[in-house]
């Protein structure tokens, strides 16, 4: 795969001080800060007429905190935002924001739309965001648009991240970085932008390598983003090309009691993931009068993934020792020509391997108008779009052998059956039309209104004749209504109602039978049909900025609640670690409150955002959990209503504070707060939970001339032992001993970072 992407590595690197950019992150409201309200880029209304708490996070922020993906930066700022560990691997985070996921792994209840430069990131098999397949290096503006936004389409139930990238226009000249810290980890990154007349280019490449801090964890990572814009007068016109590759290995979680006697211990292994992208966007805008224009976007993408994952096997030697063969527990398996497989092979490990192929392609259009309506400012968008994609997916199962490390040895005997080999194809189609206006009532009082309609199909073919195929079609309107009023200058409050849906996806349609539960992403048993998921959000708030003298003092507060019918969950149901099916639950509601300040007092940087975020079920539910210490006789749990969801923390909390000792250095210090979670599996909140945990980190920066900068910084200064994400599985097929089904994914311990960053 390597090879693939033949791509120059330059020096470069990930970090510097403390997220204390220029302007401030998360948001600059000393200036009018312009907010796309559209996935088309170029439509954008000034937040404070915006009547959602809108976070603009500032793009140095990504150097300043040492995070390897935009998620990491939205975690480092944003109080109602958390990350969870489930794939063992700090390339691939899952992120929640307001207890929706944008996650890269199957078994997330996904519910943020996100986009780069208008591009769709969310995959069309699972909704699924790759974070390491986006440049994060590459982006110039990052922002959140909280609530269940209707314009920005299907998955938006809590929220829209919009990535604007970088062109030749925005970023001139070249810097590069280069840095290097604990466990073999390095990173190198250059970039350049210049301007040719109309013509702006822009390219950067990062590297990365990381031998990991836990068992066989070696991971490498390589992007790549080109961009040429082109601007003349009311017409400007760009193409952006992302190319990336990764080779992650993602460990996942491990039994409790294991990580109490080796906090870097893996439960088995292998387990690597190969993500391979590249993607081409589009895009263009021209101004057909000073109130009048026109927006597009296009995009393709071409993402290939493969798994090779090391399991325990639930295969043993069938209950009659004279057969002299292998059973499940399904009784005799058989390998791909329908021969019973001999128990002298052993047989209590298993390689699943799949292959995921994945085209998608989509186009936007919209009219902007900017002006007066009836002697008021206005500003309307009108737009449609379509999202389509197209996925061949096929798995297969290789019996192993377990070492005496937990890796599988493979033994070249593949399995046959439906629930050892999958080939599936999935064609999905999203159209929607949207409109959205602001209208100033008057200077200080600004109504918005916007809606969207969405119609969706998933068209699954099971290419082996199985129970897989099946047709699904989704449609709905999704309207929005809200005020914001500028009470003083540097005061604004606002309310706000929207409502969003989500369909299922096609991973989803596939593994939605109770009675067979499948091993995602490994599996897909059976197509019951699923219902959407409908989300709907009341948000109150207000945002200003107080005189501060020579400095400045900006905060705001946002309260929420987002109720959910049908939401789609993943139940962990089966008796090995990672199996279950996703289901419908009845209803799901999260409410929280978000608080933030971000100040800059003479040679002080100071910043505090806390989120808190309730995300509970809001109705009783049966539903399987085997693994549950309360679960009865045939292995189901009682849900009750106001139970919490899995793997979101009731409180979050980031602060930091940065001071200047000189023109030429500064030091500084941030703290990362979490409060329990509860763990995938435990719906019924019955065990334990995945304890709290604060992490403190320390940093400093020197300039040794203009253009030439060190930089240095410890995470986890004080080595805290620390869980971020957890499951329920049966570890006594390798651990008879062990009585705890608890899984947990542990926090990386202390590590430092540093290197040397360029400017010319």
């Amino acid at each position: 795969m390597w090879r693939r992407l033949t791509l120059g590595i330059f020096p470069a690197v990930i970090f510097c001080p403390p997220a204390f950019a220029e302007d401030g992150a998360p948001v600059s409201l000393g200036e009018v800060v312009v907010v796309g309200v559209a996935p088309v880029m170029g439509s954008g209304v000034d937040r404070d007429k915006l009547p959602v708490n809108v976070q603009v996070v500032d793009p140095a922020a990504l150097r300043a905190t040492g995070p390897q993906s935009a998620a990491d930066l939205l975690n480092a700022r944003l109080g109602a935002v958390s990350v969870a560990d489930y794939a063992g691997n700090p390339m691939q985070p899952s992120l929640s924001f307001r207890g929706f996921n944008a996650s890269p792994t199957l078994g997330d209840s996904e519910g943020l739309a996100v986009y780069q430069n208008g591009m769709r990131l969310n995959e069309s098999f699972g909704d699924l965001v790759n974070w390491d397949m986006n440049p994060s290096f590459a982006i110039d503006k990052l922002q959140v648009l909280p609530g269940s936004n209707p314009v920005f389409g299907l998955n938006a139930l809590g929220g829209a991240v919009t990535l604007k990238m970088k062109n030749g226009f925005t970023n001139p000249g070249t810097d590069g970085e280069i840095a290097a810290g604990s466990f073999g980890r390095a990173r190198t990154m250059v970039e350049t932008g210049q301007q040719f007349g109309g013509f702006g280019f822009y390219t950067g490449v990062a590297m990365q390598t990381d031998d990991g801090w836990r068992q066989s964890s070696r991971s490498k990572l390589i992007q790549n983003y080109t961009d040429l814009a082109f601007r003349k007068e009311a017409l400007e016109l760009g193409v952006g090309v992302t190319l990336a590759a990764s080779d992650l290995s993602g460990l996942g979680t491990s039994p409790v009691q294991l990580l109490a006697e080796n906090r870097s211990a893996v439960f088995t292994s292998p387990d690597q993931t190969q993500n391979a992208l590249a993607a081409i966007d589009l895009r263009g805008s021209y101004e057909l009068s000073d109130s009048l224009s026109l927006q597009g976007g296009a995009y393709y993408r071409h993402l290939r993934t493969a798994t090779h994952n090391g399991d325990a096997s639930g295969i043993s030697a069938c209950a009659d020792p004279n057969d002299g063969i292998l059973c499940d527990d399904n009784g005799p398996i058989t390998d791909r020509a329908g021969n019973t497989i001999s128990s002298a092979l052993g047989g209590n490990g298993i390689n699943n391997n799949t292959v995921t192929l994945t085209q998608s392609m989509g186009a936007s259009a919209q009219i902007t108008h900017e002006g007066r309506v009836a002697a008021h400012a206005n500003h309307a968008v009108f737009g449609v779009s379509t999202d389509q994609g197209w996925t061949d997916y096929n798995t297969n199962a290789e019996l192993g052998e377990l070492s005496s490390s937990r890796a599988v040895v493979g033994s070249g005997v593949y399995l046959g059956g439906s629930s050892y080999s999958v080939s599936l194809g999935a064609h999905n189609a999203y159209y929607g039309a949207y409109v959205s206006d602001t209208f100033s009532l008057t200077d200080h009082l600004h109504l918005t209104a916007a809606g969207r309609f969405n119609f969706a199909q998933q068209d699954l073919q099971d290419r082996l004749g199985g129970a897989l195929s099946g047709k699904h079609d989704y449609q709905r309107f999704n309207p929005s209504l809200g005020l914001a009023w500028q009470v003083v200058d540097g005061l604004t409050t606002y309310v706000n109602y929207s409502e969003a849906n989500r369909v299922p996806t096609a991973a989803e349609l596939s593994c939605a039978d109770p009675d067979q539960p499948c091993r995602v992403p490994n599996a897909f048993v059976s197509d019951p049909d699923l219902k959407q998921v409908i989300a709907r959000t009341w948000e109150i708030g207000a945002r200003g900025r107080l005189p501060a003298g020579t400095g400045r003092v900006e905060w705001s507060l946002a309260a929420f609640t987002t109720k959910s019918t049908d939401d789609i969950i993943f139940v962990s149901s089966g008796s090995l670690l990672g199996s279950g099916y996703f289901t419908n639950a009845a209803a799901t509601l999260r409410q929280g409150l978000e608080a933030g300040l971000d100040a800059s007092l003479g040679s002080w940087r100071l910043f505090a955002d806390y989120g808190l975020v309730r995300a509970t079920f809001d109705s009783p539910l049966t539903i399987q959990s085997p693994n549950n210490t309360a679960a009865d006789a045939n292995g189901n749990i009682q849900v009750r209503r106001g139970d919490r969801l899995p793997g979101i923390p009731l409180h979050t909390l980031k602060v930091g504070a940065e001071y200047a000792l000189s023109d030429q250095w500064s030091v500084g210090s941030d703290l990362r707060f979490s409060s329990d979670r509860v763990i995938r599996g435990d719906e019924s909140n019955s065990m334990p939970k995945i304890p709290a945990f604060a992490v403190v980190n320390a940093s400093s920066s020197y300039r040794l001339r203009p253009g030439l900068e060190l930089f240095f910084r410890v995470q986890n200064i004080f080595d805290r032992k620390y869980a971020t994400a957890g499951t329920l599985g049966n570890p006594t097929s390798l651990f008879p001993s062990f009585t705890d089904t608890r899984f947990e994914s542990p926090g990386e311990p202390r590590s430092f970072w540093g290197g040397v960053r360029v400017a010319f």
